[in-house]
């Protein structure tokens, strides 16, 4: 089966993308729609067999089978639901919404035209990320602890604030290790809302800490699960396919582009009629969590210091 796929908006992530739907097997792009005439100009180049339009409706036109928006996180909702209601499987890169109404009523719509909606939360189709968490739920790690994510950008998507562009990441990851609700949640950041820093304790017991910035001094990438019995830490920039777990080993864990992993896994699920991994459920729950950081962002005690001082 070959999916016919739209993408809508072919920015600097779109266009990675609409390279990673092109060299599928399973998918033929049929429509890339994209307001700027540069985007568009790409868009030909990287999909000489699309229609290459200006808007969604326009795309809807080539009747795709899926739609995948790529734009910026504050219209994610609208077109989503568009193409929901012309009846294509959607998948939205992260975050799925700006606002938890627009995430709920995403989901419930999905849902009532049993559609296949999907969340870009890329690290959970990160080969060690999910190595990770394979430790972890495997005990191998030990009675779990704590969450501690650094997420930093030399320069980063402007189009919303660094916790909706990073954060989602590391919100996702954090559920995915223990699903458990959020008991209490502080967040605080730099006046211009660049850094960010977050603090949550699960109903579990778990402690998280999630900081996130588009103005760091190098970029950095780093992931750490604390266990009782090992440490799980990633480093995603310097050394992407290994996981250190101390006091035990070195993991090298066989790589693949996280993209396609993630790409590939929305086409199967509209193959089958399976749930993804990071279904629009999951991305509600995302929403939520980063929606209550920014709320105690707007906290008196939200003044920013760099964790550990």
């Amino acid at each position: 089966m070959t999916i016919r796929v739209a993408l809508v908006g072919c920015g600097g992530w779109g266009r990675n993308l609409l390279r990673v739907l092109v060299e599928s097997p399973r998918a033929q792009v049929v429509a890339v729609a994209e307001t700027h005439p540069l985007g568009r100009g790409v868009a030909a180049v990287l999909a000489p067999g699309a229609i290459v339009v200006a808007t969604l409706d326009e795309a809807l036109a080539a009747s795709p089978d899926a739609v995948v928006v790529a734009t910026p996180p504050h219209t994610h909702a609208a077109l989503a639901l568009r193409a929901l209601a012309a009846g294509a499987d959607v998948f939205v890169e992260k975050p799925l919404a700006t606002r938890v109404a627009d995430a709920e009523r995403m989901v419930t719509r999905a849902a009532a035209l049993r559609r296949i909606g999907m969340v870009g939360h890329l690290l959970r189709y990160h080969p060690a990320v999910e190595r990770v968490l394979e430790l972890a739920r495997g005990g191998a790690l030990g009675a779990l602890q704590g969450f501690e994510s650094r997420r930093l950008s030399v320069a980063g998507d402007r189009s919303a604030s660094a916790l909706w562009t990073l954060g989602p990441h590391d919100f996702s990851v954090l559920h995915a290790l223990d699903p458990s609700p959020i008991r209490a949640l502080a967040a605080r950041a730099a006046p211009s809302g660049d850094p960010a820093h977050v603090e949550v304790e699960l109903a579990s017991g778990l402690v998280a800490s999630i900081t996130v910035s588009r103005v760091g001094p190098a970029k950095e990438r780093r992931l750490r699960v604390v266990g009782a019995a090992a440490t799980a830490t990633l480093d995603d920039v310097r050394a992407p396919d290994r996981v250190l777990v101390v006091p035990a080993e070195e993991l090298i864990v066989p790589w693949r582009e996280p993209l396609a992993v993630e790409i590939d896994h929305f086409l199967r699920c509209v193959e089958e009629r399976a749930t993804p991994l990071t279904s629009f459920e999951e991305g509600l729950v995302v929403v939520r969590a980063v929606a209550a950081a920014e709320d105690s962002l707007r906290a008196p005690s939200a003044a920013w210091a760099e964790p550990g001082a």
